[in-house]
C-alpha cells in the first residue's frame, strides 16, 4: 500500500477510535466502515500502482516491428471526438508497460501523456477526451516494451493521427446473433461513438420470438424521420415523423407479390424509395461463403409518406431486379443495383424445385449500379442510366452509397449475387463520379474476408462499414477517414471498454448508419406500435 493510502486509513481508524464508548450497533458499523474504507484504498493503492510503470527504460532493445495489438490500432487516423482505444498487447513476455505522447516531427516530446503496466491498456475518458483536443492534427505515438528470456525489448512505436475532422457521434445497427432464424435476440441498437454509451432503439423479442425487425433507415442522418420494418409475426413498418409522432404502417398493397424492405428515406422530402421483393436463401455445408439470399422478383417502389401513397419507379414485373436504393444529398437522383433475372421460373410452392433451381442459378446473379433522376414537382422519374457497369465485367456491384458532395461513389464488389455479406471475395470499391475511375479500395479492404455494407458521414470525410476480418464468423464495425487525395486512411474498429469481449460477443453488427443525434423515441412507444394488429395500421393507398 502506498504511503498515500497509509496515511489516509490511520486518519480514518483515529476517527473512528473516538467513538470506542458508543453503542454495541455503532461499534458494529464502525468495523463494517473501516473494513469497506480500507479495501478499497488497498485497491486503489494497488491499481494506482499497476497503472504506473514509471519511466521507460533508456537502454532497451530496440524491434523494427510494431507491437501486435488487439484492435489494431497501428498506425491509424482517428477523428478528434472518438471514444478511448482502449487496446489489449498481445506480445509475448514479462513486464509489458505501453507509454503515449506527443509528437514532433516523428520524435516523442515532453513526459509521457498515459503510462501502462500489463497488457491491458484502457485509458479514462476525461483525459482522453482532453489528450484529443490538445493534439488535433497531430500524431501520437504509442511506445510498448516487453522483457522476453531477461532482455528488456522496446517495440515500433504506433502512430495515431489525430485528425481534425470530427466525426458523426452516433452509429445505429442491427445486432444479429449465430441463430437469427429463431429472431428472439435481433434487435436495433444506437452507440455513441464518443463514449461507450449505447441503447436498443427496438428489442423484436418483446413483440414475439418469431418476430424479425430490419432495414432501418434515417433521413438526413437525423432521428425526426426514421422508420425500420418487423416481419413474420406482427410484420409491417414502423414510422417516426417530426420526432414525436409514430405509426405502423402495411406497406404491402393489393397486387404485390412481396413486401417492402430495403430503403431509403429522401434527403430534403418525405419521400421513401423501397424494394419490394421475394427472397430465397440457400445455406452451404462445405462453401466458406455459407449462404446465398437470392430475389425471385424486385421492383423499386416510391412511397409518399405524407400521402401514404406508393408508386412504382421502374417498370413493375419486369425482368429486372433492382435493390438497395440510395439518394444523392441534393435528391435529384435514385441509385440503386440492378440485374436481368437469369432465369427464376418455377412456383414458389414447390419447395424441392425451388431448392434445386436456386441452387443452379445462385451464381448468375451480376448487379449493374444505376440511377434515375427524380422531378419532385411531378414526383415522376426520368430515364433510368448505367452508372457502372459491373456485369460487363462478370461482378456484382451492390449498395451504391453516394458521398454528401455527390462527387464520390461507394459500392461492394463481388463475383455475384446480391448479399455480398457472406461472399468472402466482396471488397470496397469507389467510383468518381466526375471522371468515371473505379477502383478497389486496398488501403481498407481485407485480404480474405468480406467487407462490406458502408455508409458515409454528414461531413463526407469518414465512411463506417462491416467486416468479418476479425473471425471471418462476424461482422463487426470499422471507421476510415476519407483523404483529400481520394484514398482512405487505415480502418480504426469501433472502439471498445473491453476489446477482448468483443470476441466473446457472438454477435454481429450490420447496416451502420451515422445519425448526428441520438434516438430520441422511446423503446417502449416503438414498441407499442409495433404490437398494434393488422387492423389497427394505416392502410397504403396505391
Amino acid at each position: 500500500m502506498t504511503r498515500l493510502a497509509m496515511s489516509s486509513f490511520e486518519m480514518i481508524l483515529r476517527v473512528f477510535r473516538r467513538f470506542e464508548d458508543a453503542t454495541r450497533g455503532r461499534r458494529i458499523l464502525r468495523d463494517v466502515v473501516i473494513s469497506g474504507i480500507g479495501a478499497s484504498l488497498f485497491w486503489i493503492a494497488v491499481v494506482g500502482c499497476a497503472g504506473r510503470p514509471g519511466a521507460p527504460p533508456e537502454n532497451a532493445q530496440f524491434l523494427d516491428a510494431p507491437p501486435q495489438l488487439y484492435p489494431d490500432y497501428v498506425d491509424v487516423v482517428v477523428p478528434a471526438n472518438i471514444a478511448p482505444l482502449n487496446f489489449d498487447v498481445c506480445e509475448d513476455g514479462e513486464d509489458v508497460a505501453t507509454y503515449v505522447w506527443a509528437s514532433e516531427d516523428g520524435k516523442a516530446v515532453g513526459k509521457p501523456l498515459f503510462s501502462f503496466s500489463g497488457s491491458e491498456v484502457r485509458f479514462p475518458l476525461s483525459r482522453w477526451k482532453k489528450v484529443l483536443r490538445d493534439n488535433a492534427g497531430k500524431t501520437l505515438l504509442v511506445s510498448v516494451y516487453a522483457t522476453r528470456e531477461g532482455k528488456r525489448l522496446r517495440f515500433k512505436d504506433a502512430k495515431i493521427v489525430v485528425s481534425p475532422d470530427k466525426i458523426d457521434p452516433y452509429v445505429s445497427y442491427r445486432l444479429v446473433g449465430p441463430g437469427y432464424e429463431r429472431f428472439s435476440d435481433l434487435a436495433l441498437w444506437t452507440r455513441n461513438i464518443e463514449n461507450f454509451r449505447e441503447r436498443a432503439i427496438f428489442r423484436a423479442r418483446l413483440v414475439n420470438e418469431r418476430t424479425c425487425v430490419n432495414c432501418h433507415t434515417f433521413q438526413d442522418r437525423r432521428t425526426e424521420n426514421f422508420f425500420f420494418h418487423t416481419r413474420l409475426v406482427q410484420g409491417g413498418s414502423v414510422f417516426v415523423e417530426d420526432g414525436a409522432k409514430t405509426s405502423k404502417r402495411d406497406l404491402k398493397a393489393e397486387g404485390l407479390d412481396g413486401g417492402c424492405s430495403y430503403a431509403a428515406w429522401r434527403p430534403n422530402s418525405k419521400h421513401v424509395a423501397f424494394t419490394v421483393n421475394d427472397t430465397r436463401q440457400l445455406f452451404h455445408l462445405k462453401s466458406l461463403d455459407r449462404i446465398d439470399v437470392l430475389d425471385t422478383f424486385s421492383d423499386l417502389y416510391l412511397y409518399d409518406v405524407a400521402r401514404n401513397i406508393l408508386t412504382p419507379v421502374t417498370p413493375p414485373g419486369d425482368d429486372q431486379l433492382e435493390t438497395y436504393p440510395n439518394w444523392s444529398q441534393d435528391g435529384a437522383y435514385l441509385y440503386y443495383s440492378s440485374a436481368k433475372n437469369p432465369g427464376f421460373t418455377t412456383s414458389r410452392n414447390d419447395v424441392e424445385s425451388r431448392r434445386m433451381e436456386t441452387s443452379e442459378l445462385r451464381t448468375k446473379f451480376k448487379y449493374d449500379v444505376m440511377r434515375v433522376a427524380f422531378d419532385e414537382k411531378t414526383g415522376r422519374f426520368g430515364k433510368p442510366e448505367l452508372v457502372y457497369d459491373a456485369s460487363g465485367q462478370g461482378k456484382s456491384a451492390l449498395f451504391p452509397r453516394v458521398s454528401p458532395d455527390g462527387k464520390t461513389l461507394l459500392f461492394t464488389l463481388t463475383d455475384h449475387g446480391c448479399f455480398p455479406i457472406w461472399y468472402r471475395d466482396s471488397d470496397l470499391w469507389s467510383l468518381n463520379l466526375e471522371t468515371g475511375e473505379a477502383r478497389s479500395l486496398d488501403e481498407i479492404n481485407s485480404p480474405e474476408e468480406p467487407d462490406s455494407y458502408h455508409s458515409w458521414d454528414s461531413s463526407g470525410r469518414w465512411i463506417v462499414f462491416s467486416s468479418r476480418r476479425d473471425d471471418g464468423s462476424y461482422t463487426r464495425l470499422y471507421f476510415s477517414h476519407f483523404n483529400d487525395d481520394q484514398t482512405f486512411s487505415r480502418p480504426v474498429m469501433l472502439p471498445q471498454k473491453a476489446p477482448v469481449k468483443t470476441l466473446e460477443t457472438l454477435r454481429s453488427y450490420n447496416i451502420p448508419e451515422f445519425t448526428v443525434e441520438p434516438v430520441r423515441v422511446s423503446q417502449r412507444r416503438l414498441f407499442k406500435e409495433a404490437k398494434l394488429d393488422p387492423s389497427e395500421r394505416a392502410r397504403l393507398v396505391r
